[in-house]
């Protein structure tokens, strides 16, 4: 029974992380209701590190050849854009990620985001269907758009925000198309996910892993890998054709619920 648990256990964790990392729903924040709908303990900060080390491997999965592809272009440009746009991330979680845990996990604080930043989204996503001339390599953003995504992404501390959502829509507003902003957002999650990843196996090392917890953590590190590849080529497939306004709704309706049960 316990074995069963398990496996269902880490699988569902595991799809939420990878789906909901890629789509722009919140993943945090999915992570925060799923086991309160399903009465379930929370999962804790191993099994928190070892779904985003399945979601940053379906990431470099994906990325594999984009990756070569700058390295053998020696696209430095690029890769040095990518890297100062994850600092401010970092600085802020570096100062801020205690106070966050400590006083905006609130249900009612969840769904505000979750609310707001979809509307924001909505917004965006019309504003740039206007704009004429968008930047459809993401390999190619200025230093001002690399900047103005870099800037916005530290609002994903804040459950509810999500990270891939805030990133796309600063990618919109700054002038890129639907596909250019998912990819953008997804290329510069690498590197603030494998920093995530590290510092929690860090701490994880120092207070160390129940060893029955290790069929749990290895069934949600491949589902979160499964669905979080499934996640970012469903994304730009979808993005290439529609708007954003099914991703909206959803958002909205899941803010009710989370609003319900706050």
């Amino acid at each position: 029974m316990n074995i069963a648990f398990d496996i269902l256990r880490g699988f569902v964790l595991g799809a939420v992380q990878g789906l909901a990392e890629f789509f722009p729903v919140s993943s945090s924040g999915h992570l925060i209701l799923v086991p309160v709908l399903l009465h379930w303990p929370d999962q804790g900060l191993a099994f928190d590190t070892v779904l985003h080390l399945g979601t940053l491997v379906a990431l470099l999965w994906f990325f594999r050849q984009d990756i070569l592809g700058l390295i053998q272009r020696k696209s430095w440009s690029f890769l040095i854009k990518v890297a100062v746009a994850t600092l401010p991330a970092l600085l802020i979680a570096y100062f801020a990620n205690d106070w966050v845990e400590a006083n905006v996990r609130q249900g009612w604080i969840v769904a505000f985001d979750l609310a707001l930043f979809g509307l924001v989204l909505f917004g965006a996503d019309r504003w740039s269907e206007k704009q004429k001339g968008r930047l459809d390599a993401y390999e190619s953003v200025s230093w001002k758009q690399a900047l103005i995504v870099g800037f916005a992404q530290p609002l994903a501390l804040f459950p509810g925000t999500s990270r891939s959502g805030i990133t796309i829509t600063a990618g919109l507003l700054s002038g890129l198309t639907r596909q250019a902003a998912a990819r953008f957002s997804f290329f510069l999650s690498i590197p603030i996910t494998a920093l995530a990843g590290l510092h929690g196996l860090l701490k994880v090392s120092s207070q160390g892993v129940a060893s029955d917890q290790a069929l749990a953590l290895a069934v949600g590190f491949l589902s979160a890998l499964g669905f979080g590849i499934f996640a970012i080529r469903f994304l730009l497939s979808y993005v290439a054709k529609h708007r954003y306004d099914g991703f909206v709704i959803y958002r909205l309706v899941l803010a009710l619920v989370v609003l319900a049960l706050a």
